[in-house]
């Protein structure tokens, strides 16, 4: 099992901006920080029980390699957006005259809900990464890894002066949190898809088992 101790919790940096109390402040990075611990957690979990129900179905580690293949590409595509966008305002190079507010997380939660299962992907995204289980995990996690690092950086007074667009989703414009939360979410909804698919391997070595 992979384990990054101490990634999910750092130091803020002193605050120079913004009225809002230290505890509004951070609500956004806490809640990003839990999840990514969540999808960590996740992941290793989802990775122990494929490699060992692999053994008797190698039609399982296909379909697993397949979605955490898609994770990840999904992922360095988001991370390139998220870092130029960290840069631009670490920078100072975008306004810096609003005051800071909260960004709004149930956004992208919305998003999702209602377009994860009608938005065809990028055939960018979907292409085969030749990668064993073993890898792919180590690959994942050093992605979710970077972005909590990214969500404790982020220069939170004044983050939703900048939004950008996503090309799987055009025409809606997210602030560098909502984007890092964008990434955590997306690649929680397909990890829920791999523990589908091990529970139905189990219910059917179960029945198999019961059958002989």
């Amino acid at each position: 099992m992979i384990h990054f101790k101490g990634v999910f919790f750092f130091n803020r940096q002193q605050i120079k901006k913004g009225k809002m109390e230290a505890k509004q402040f951070y609500q956004t990075e806490m809640s990003l920080n839990r999840y990514g611990l969540k999808i960590t957690s996740e992941l290793n979990r989802n990775i122990r029980a494929a490699i060992q129900k692999d053994k008797n179905s190698n039609d399982l580690e296909s379909n697993v390699r397949e979605i955490l293949g898609h994770i990840y590409l999904v992922n360095q595509y988001l991370l390139k957006k998220i870092e130029k966008l960290g840069g631009l305002l670490n920078e100072g190079l975008v306004n810096q005259e609003n005051e800071y507010v909260e960004s709004d997380l149930n956004l992208v939660e919305t998003m999702l809900n209602v377009s994860i299962f009608k938005i065809t992907s990028c055939t960018e995204f979907n292409v085969p990464v030749y990668s064993s289980l073993e890898e792919l995990e180590l690959r994942l996690a050093v992605q979710f890894r970077k972005l909590v690092i990214l969500s404790n950086t982020a220069p939170s007074e004044f983050a939703n002066n900048y939004k950008t667009e996503m090309k799987v989703i055009p025409g809606i414009k997210l602030d560098i949190y909502q984007l890092i939360y964008f990434a955590m979410k997306h690649s929680g909804h397909h990890l829920g898809q791999i523990s589908t698919l091990i529970r139905i391997e189990e219910v059917l070595d179960s029945n198999y088992s019961v059958a002989n």
